[in-house]
């Protein structure tokens, strides 16, 4: 099930999905290596919306309005489907 970064939980750990925003936003978020499938914990939420997420060792500051363009998966689910997936591989 995939939510949006802004969604998510502080503490538990996600695997970013997809990211939906103007080409400018997402080169610069390539550049901090927020790309599909990295890992990210969300460490903190603002009340504005913003977050802070630490992704690749780095703490990171989010506003609302990127972390809505943003979708993202429990960990544990990433790890269950790939776990499917490598048995049907293997077949």
């Amino acid at each position: 099930m995939s939510m949006r970064l802004s969604e998510g939980e502080v503490g538990k750990e996600y695997v970013i999905d997809e990211i939906n925003t103007e080409e400018k936003v997402k080169r610069r978020m390539l550049v901090l290596g927020i790309i599909k499938s990295t890992k990210i914990i969300i460490l903190n939420k603002k009340i504005n919306g913003a977050l802070i997420i630490k992704v690749r060792g780095t703490r990171i500051g989010v506003s609302k309005n990127v972390a809505d363009t943003v979708t993202i998966m429990e960990e544990e689910k990433v790890k269950n489907a790939r776990d499917k997936i490598s048995i049907y591989r293997k077949s």
